[in-house]
């Protein structure tokens, strides 16, 4: 999660057990616009045997579709589907088993929404890719109603729209949300947790750390600028934060 920071500086913001695991959560955020359920993401899913939970110590706390039952939404009730990316900790509800255990999408209304480039490498994952990209949460789609692309950047809807940053995969995006006269990012592994605030602690995962230095460098004087609310994409203890410089240095400052 860290690169090159030395496991003495690391754990300075994040324990890590035995095995070298630090705690982690997929945020996902849901955005009502109009008539509008848009997802960002969808996290890790429940597509997982015993040997895939116990590497990744996966935790059995409320998932997304409880959720988002929760308040009184059904997986059918999400019209748009933004991804960020593809790796299997974004798109695993993509899918599920059904009764007879053949995969079947979830989000059966939904525009699954996806810059074009990473559809393209997560259909065709090359060796180091192949770990992180799984057909499972791909084919499926493929087969359904199949995926709305579109190249760098777009609007999704009037006050919501997605700009590729590159760095982490080459189609990775973030995504800017504005209403009311607020502004709100959903930065992406542009800054996974809030320990990654500082610029070189660029994560081992990253395909093109350089790229991810310089978007990250960029954003978070954004964001400082204009007191943008930051929407966390792993932190397990908060969601949302704004980022303050002092000294030089950025801060987070938690406000959910």
């Amino acid at each position: 999660m860290f690169g090159i920071v030395p496991k003495p500086l690391w754990t300075r913001e994040r324990e890590a057990d035995a095995r070298n695991r630090m705690l982690l959560s997929c945020n996902n955020p849901l955005i009502r616009a109009g008539r509008h359920n848009i997802l960002i993401d969808c996290g890790i899913g429940r597509k997982w045997n015993e040997k895939q939970k116990e590497i990744y110590a996966i935790e059995e706390r409320p998932r997304l579709i409880e959720e988002l039952a929760a308040i009184g939404l059904k997986p059918s009730d999400i019209t748009i589907l933004i991804h960020t990316h593809l790796h299997l900790d974004h798109a695993g509800w993509n899918t599920q088993l059904n009764a007879k255990g053949e995969l079947e999408p979830v989000f059966i209304n939904a525009r699954h929404i996806v810059e074009r480039r990473e559809l393209e490498v997560a259909r065709n994952p090359n060796e180091i890719q192949r770990g992180t990209y799984l057909a499972s949460n791909i084919g499926p789609i493929d087969a359904d109603k199949g995926w709305e692309t579109y190249e760098d950047a777009r609007e999704i809807v009037p006050g919501i729209s997605v700009f590729r940053t590159g760095g982490h995969t080459f189609g990775h995006v973030a995504v800017r949300i504005e209403s009311g006269g607020q502004k709100a990012l959903f930065i992406g592994e542009m800054m996974p947790t809030t320990a990654h605030r500082h610029l070189p602690w660029i994560m081992a995962y990253d395909l093109y750390p350089l790229e991810t230095l310089e978007m990250k460098r960029a954003l978070l004087k954004e964001c400082v600028a204009k007191n943008t609310l930051v929407l966390m994409n792993h932190d397990p203890t908060c969601f949302a934060v704004r980022l303050k410089e002092s000294g030089g240095k950025i801060e987070a400052e938690k406000e959910l």
